[in-house]
């Protein structure tokens, strides 16, 4: 965990800035995935008391004492002060009220407790807690209170009373967060064996314990009080006088402070690997559900529209006759503008005065390749006819969710986002990529190459009846009425022929325009994933989290052991 020891760097890649920064992000998290959501809260507790252990790195040590009722508990606290701070019985439950032993002028946050100042301990703030075997609620929640706020713990037992299940379930939970030392308060006589057995016990529930001290602390005690020396009887009395005045120098009370914040942090990591870290493959593979539903949908939609707006040619035929129409020039052109409005006016005027014509669809697509200007409202229906098809896609979707710990229940199936979706992906379509191929087509069929070559046929015919006609005028012979009737319908032939040669130009043009936009619609649905937007946003919210987790926890050197 030396990758994160220092909270005061600058923020590089794995510092402890870095990681609340991350878990501050989980902790936000807000949305309907349920691994993530029912971690949030105790995410926020933990985030919450890192920062507070993280501003009292130099601030002074919090000692707690606990244990059974009678163990001796305040008979050490008075030991250790030299005073009677708190009533002491063997054989009944004193403390209801933590009393707090402190240095003068130190400011806590203990509302309500027992303030005591005090000198003999310089660094350190003890504080004697309420028995952990009591019957009492109020008694046990300020033992746990006591020990939510404390560094470091000192286990008081008693021949009697070491292994109360009681005790163990209060610092259960504080494994690997706070620093824990082991008490024998009431030693008498050189066996040992109590030492050997409650360590043993202690490392069985996976506690590791920091150091151990045999003492007699109703003899430390009254020997202060008549001030005489340390005498044999006392056992490690002084030793641990010794070790809480002069060995928890400020260094060390620091180095304390910093592992049992390190190991909170370690906990809540390894809490978040196993119960949000574990879950990443489900959701890489609902994404790649998601993938392949979205990319399925695109297909039948495309193929849906190519059967509606794409089936006829006609649409696109008279899009490019449009187009042809008003950049027509020459003799050819000119004949073909005025053909196209001969054949278009019935249409024009069924459906202007009947109400006949183009469906709403049609009228819009129209208008669009054309370039005039136009509602996408009517286009929006094009996917109106997916309904089906998208719910039954939605609901293996919303089943894939669950499965995968969402609460659809929150999630929108998003069939009126893909409804409006197509229909403006349709309408940009036409008036984007479909329009410019259908003017670069009209571009290329009245260009002027293309229409000198049309008007050569006609021209050529006009230029030889004409010569025919000025030749026989200079040699005074007059021509009959049929030569002109003929000359007539041979023009008219000619022009007819040209006429259906460029209508069939046209018309495979319009089918070429036709069969790109068509293309270009399929990519563009394939690409664009319009299909199940709220459930993909809400999928890509959690996987995101999910990484940043996975990334840190890969960046730390995190024990692979579970919380508790």
């Amino acid at each position: 965990m030396n990758s994160y020891a220092d909270p005061a760097a600058s923020n590089p890649p794995g510092s402890f800035a870095t990681v609340l920064d991350v878990l501050d992000e989980a902790a936000a998290y807000g949305g309907p995935w349920q691994p993530l959501t029912r971690e949030t809260p105790r995410l926020r507790t933990r985030l919450n008391e890192l920062r507070t252990r993280e501003v009292r790195l130099d601030d002074l040590l919090v000692v707690a004492l606990i244990g059974g009722s009678g163990v001796g508990k305040s008979t050490l606290l008075n030991a250790l002060a030299g005073d009677e701070l708190a009533a002491t019985s063997e054989y009944r439950p004193c403390t209801s009220t933590p009393t707090v032993y402190h240095p003068p002028g130190a400011r806590l946050a203990f509302e309500g407790w027992r303030m005591v100042s005090g000198s003999a301990l310089e660094r350190l703030v003890l504080v004697d807690t309420p028995d952990s075997d009591t019957v009492v609620r109020e008694h046990r929640a300020l033992v746990e209170q006591a020990l939510r706020q404390c560094d470091l713990v000192l286990v008081c037992g008693s021949p009697e009373k070491y292994l109360d299940e009681a005790t163990w379930s209060l610092i259960r939970p504080l494994r690997g967060e706070r620093q824990i030392a082991c008490v024998e308060t009431k030693a008498h006589g050189a066996d040992a064996s109590l030492r050997e057995h409650w360590l043993a016990q202690a490392r069985a529930h996976g506690f590791a314990i920091s150091a151990y001290f045999r003492v007699n602390a109703l003899r430390a005690f009254d020997r202060k009080l008549r001030g005489a020396s340390p005498s044999p009887e006392e056992y490690d009395f002084p030793r641990l006088e010794g070790y809480l005045r002069e060995e928890l120098t400020q260094e060390q009370v620091g180095r304390i402070k910093r592992s049992n914040a390190q190991g909170l942090l370690r906990k809540t990591l390894d809490t978040l690997r196993e119960r949000v870290g574990s879950h990443h493959g489900e959701l890489v593979e609902l994404n790649a559900l998601l993938d392949a539903k979205s990319e399925a949908l695109a297909r039948e939609t495309a193929q849906h529209l190519a059967h509606r707006l794409f089936k006829e040619p006609h649409l696109w035929e008279h899009a490019l006759q449009h187009e042809t129409a008003v950049r027509a020039k020459g003799v050819v052109g000119s004949f073909r503008r005025v053909s196209s409005l001969l054949r278009q006016a019935p249409y024009r005027l069924a459906g202007r005065w009947l109400g006949l014509g183009r469906d709403a669809v049609g009228r819009g697509a129209a208008s669009l390749l054309t370039g005039e200007a136009a509602s996408v409202e009517a286009l929006r229906g094009l996917a109106a006819g997916m309904g089906p098809a998208y719910d039954a896609a939605a609901a293996e979707v919303d089943l894939a969710l669950a499965r995968a710990g969402f609460n659809v229940d929150q999630v929108d199936r998003g069939r009126d986002q893909f409804v409006v979706g197509v229909g403006e992906r349709v309408a940009s379509l036409l008036s984007g990529v479909a329009r410019d191929r259908v003017t670069a087509y009209a571009r290329l069929l009245t260009g002027w190459p293309a229409t000198l070559l049309a008007d050569a046929v006609p021209l050529a015919f006009l230029i030889f009846a004409g010569w025919r006609v000025v030749s026989a005028f200079y040699a005074g012979d007059v021509l009959s009425g049929d030569f002109f009737l003929h000359a007539g319908v041979v023009l008219l032939l000619l022009l007819f022929a040209e006429m259906l040669v460029l209508g069939g130009l046209n018309r495979w043009c319009a089918r070429r325009a036709r069969v790109q936009a068509l293309a270009a619609l399929r990519a563009a649905l394939a690409e664009e994933r319009s299909a199940f937007r709220p459930q993909r946003k809400a999928l890509e919210e959690a996987l995101r989290i999910v990484e940043r987790l996975r990334r840190l926890l890969d960046s730390v050197d995190a024990p692979s052991h579970a919380a508790d």
